[in-house]
């Protein structure tokens, strides 16, 4: 998906002049807690959209989630009631608030009454017609005493001018704006507080803006929207903050999202939150989706998110340039915390890196005893010229003269992950009966994100040699991936019966040294510390296992031949970083995951012919390949710390 219109900001990136700026009596910054609302603030949370829901599902899902609502908007009314398009947080940490209540079909005396009796304020205020052009509003209020009090207003049934007169009169800043027709006359719902203490922004509201225009003046005011109105007339009504100095947060509006799923894979993809969405049905009738985020990523998450920003963005700061993921979580006893997910949950083909789930599944068979390392082992031979690159033909499996077995299953195994042989990957799922014994034991490991459907070396193609990734797409994630290695690590997918466990740690590459990236990173962190003395003994000391997966393959035309070359690169394991504990050298052990895949390239480089050239592939993998030693560089520090 390529939404239409969309632009990244990042901290202090825009100047211009400032306009219409509400006057700012303390220094302004972004928001600690929720306690006002939660568009400026961008402490990681998690966060959920739903589309077409009704006010039983909202509430189920509320339940399920442990959230609160921040932002709703009826999307359709049937007989008189609404379905909706909602945003929820989970209300904990930063985002709790000590109350909150949300209510749907209220009239604007219903509204008030509410408000008195729970000691409230709104958050948000969505009129609707009803039916018969009978006005009503959904709401969302929170809780107005202690920490949470805030000096607000609300008015509805308003047009500009009143607007602007409440604003000149009270001091107050808008914090949501909605409009809506009464007996064909425009007229707004908004509400404020107001623009002192804690709460103090420079800030904007405009009205009738087309997006060329709101691009304008946000780059002129250095801006960050905090709400976008979309009218029938293709238009926007829009709040901004200024984003700068200490209330600068790295943020993205966009436009025209085809689906939900859509702009929930473009905040993930960027580790970002949305603020504010607003669904609508374009000229032709489809529904679409524009959408205001901020930042949701920590520290780590978002240093990775600038390293691969650097290649893997286009030019506007859009993520149409294939996915990208990284994870790092430290798994020892005692120690486990994750520290990185950058779109880690994100569904996506990583070619042999999944192996790593053909080996759990062999070794759980062998832990069990229904199978044994030393027992013969049949693989084919598919392709004389590729080798163990081949993709797997299984027509070719009836052919005597392409029978091979001169393995015994360990070193099939072996094969499978040092060479990464794509006939002895075959091989353990003819052995099994298919894909559906390697899926079960994906399930039973909630690897929820991991489906695999073709075999390793064919990537997208069928048998009629078409590229069909909806059907043939093997599936996982950075954080399923990781998965993997920790449970084998700590034991809780693999055990040591039958030497389950220590075959696969071995039969996953055990490498000793960091290798010529981290051992750069290495040495940079040691400098910075002054400490460059030890870099040397320091990436020595490390300790890695892990499997890697490569692919060039095809997005399909619409005749499923090849209308896009693409390239998968991935790798995921364990990497143990050393420290000293009274002298003595211990370590910190790391599950590890990181991938690109579906990038879109114009040529594949050949490594092997000096002629066949292709830099833009070159340029990909070059940035992965930084990518992956960065994902250390907090960790490498921290260790370094200790020696």
């Amino acid at each position: 998906m390529r939404p239409s219109s969309s632009r990244l900001y990042v901290l202090m990136s825009i100047l211009g002049m400032i306009t219409t700026l509400a006057s700012a009596a303390v220094s302004a910054a972004l928001d600690a807690k929720a306690l006002t609302d939660d568009h400026s603030i961008n402490v990681p949370a998690g966060w959920w959209t739903y589309k077409d829901v009704s006010s039983t599902e909202v509430t189920v899902l509320l339940t399920e989630n442990n959230a609160r609502l921040t932002d709703l908007e009826v999307s359709t009314v049937v007989n008189g009631s609404p379905r909706y398009t909602v945003r929820m947080v989970r209300n904990s940490g930063a985002y709790a608030v000590p109350a909150w209540w949300w209510y749907e079909g209220q009239t604007a005396a219903n509204v008030a009454n509410k408000l008195s009796t729970n000691k409230a304020r709104l958050i948000e205020i969505e009129p609707y017609d009803a039916g018969g052009g009978v006005i009503r509003f959904a709401t969302v209020m929170v809780s107005n005493s202690g920490a949470a009090a805030r000096n607000w207003s609300w008015r509805f049934g308003i047009t500009s001018a009143q607007i602007t007169s409440h604003l000149t009169s009270t001091g107050h800043r808008l914090i949501d704006l909605d409009t809506y027709s009464v007996g064909g006359a425009k007229r707004y719902a908004v509400v404020l507080v107001a623009n002192t203490g804690a709460d103090n922004k420079s800030w904007e509201w405009w009205l009738n803006q087309s997006r060329a225009s709101m691009a304008s003046k946000i780059a002129a005011f250095k801006g960050r929207v905090v709400k976008l109105d979309r009218q029938p007339n293709g238009t926007y009504n829009f709040i901004q903050v200024a984003n700068t100095g200490n209330n600068a947060s790295a943020w993205w509006y966009s436009f025209g999202f085809t689906s939900l799923s859509a702009l929930n894979r473009y905040a993930e993809q960027l580790a970002s939150r949305p603020i504010d969405v607003t669904s609508y049905a374009d000229t032709n009738g489809v529904r679409r989706y524009d959408a205001a985020f901020i930042d949701n990523a920590n520290t780590s998450a978002r240093r990775m998110r600038k390293v691969f920003a650097e290649k893997f963005l286009d030019a506007n700061g859009n993520p149409t340039l294939g996915i990208f993921e990284a994870f790092l979580k430290r798994i020892d006893t005692g120690s486990v915390s994750t520290k990185v997910s950058l779109n880690a949950g994100r569904r996506a083909e990583v070619a042999s890196s999944l192996k790593s789930l053909h080996l759990l599944h062999a070794m759980r068979q062998v832990q069990s005893g229904a199978d044994t390392l030393d027992s013969a082992f049949l693989y084919y031979e598919y392709d004389f010229l590729r080798g163990k690159d081949a993709c797997p033909d299984p027509g070719l499996e009836t052919v005597d003269a392409r029978r091979r077995t001169n393995y015994n299953f360990e070193q099939g195994l072996d094969e499978m992950m040092s060479i990464s042989d794509n006939r002895t990957t075959r091989g353990t799922v003819l052995r099994y009966g298919g894909f559906a014994p390697f899926n079960a034991t994906a399930a039973a490991a909630g690897l929820v994100n991991t489906t695999l459907r073709h075999n390793m070396g064919c990537a997208y193609k069928n048998s009629a040699g078409k590229y069909d990734p909806s059907n043939l797409r093997n599936e996982t994630s950075a954080a399923d991936l990781a998965r993997i290695f920790e449970g084998v690590w700590n034991s809780t997918l693999l055990n040591n019966t039958h030497s389950a466990r220590a075959e696969y740690l071995e039969s996953t590459q055990s490498t000793a040294g960091a290798g010529d990236g981290l051992q750069a990173i290495i040495a940079q962190e040691a400098a910075s510390l002054g400490k460059s003395g030890v870099a040397t003994a320091f990436g020595a000391a490390v300790q890695r296992w892990g499997k890697g997966g490569s692919y060039g393959t095809c997005l399909p035309d619409a005749n499923g031949d090849c209308g896009q070359l693409v390239i998968v690169r991935s790798g995921a394991g364990l990497t143990r970083l050393p420290i000293k504990v009274n002298g003595v050298i211990n370590y910190r052990t790391y599950a590890f995951a990181r991938l690109i895949s579906d990038t879109p390239v114009p040529c594949f480089e050949d490594k092997s012919t000096t002629a066949i050239d292709c830099p833009v592939e070159g340029a990909f993998v070059s940035a992965y390949g930084k990518a992956s030693s960065e994902l250390y560089r907090d960790e490498v520090r921290s260790a370094l710390q200790t020696w």
